[in-house]
């Protein structure tokens, strides 16, 4: 059992880590006027310094992944609008009806998700 929830703490700990560098190279903002992620936020902190706790890494992943979805909300239909201007072919239905960036935050937003999963399973 403690080898496990030291593996799952692990593998929290580092899908917190690639969520956070996915915000800060693609300079999230979670509006228009809000500030880009980085070191002058807390959230990064909680999220990327190795000496935070995992209750904070839990708070700021929780934090993060809500603003992450709202913006994946607004991507979705600017795509899903271009999409039905565009009209491209689509045989399977498979293709994205979002932007590049609803896209990159889909990943970031599915990062934060299995690490909010991976902390929870260890406190339980």
């Amino acid at each position: 059992m403690f080898e496990t929830q030291t593996a799952t703490l692990a593998k929290a700990r580092s899908l917190t880590r690639l969520a956070a560098q996915w915000l800060d190279l693609i300079d999230f903002r979670a509006h228009a006027a809000a500030e880009a992620f980085s070191p002058s936020m807390s959230t990064y902190h909680d999220m990327l310094d190795p000496a935070a706790t995992d209750a904070a890494r839990l708070a700021a992943c929780r934090g993060m992944r809500q603003k992450v979805c709202r913006r994946i909300a607004a991507e979705r239909l600017d795509g899903e609008a271009a999409f039905a201007r565009r009209r491209p072919i689509d045989p399977y239905g498979l293709r994205w009806r979002t932007t590049p960036d609803g896209a990159t935050l889909e990943t970031i937003a599915s990062l934060l998700s299995a690490a909010i999963e991976s902390f929870q399973a260890c406190r339980e």
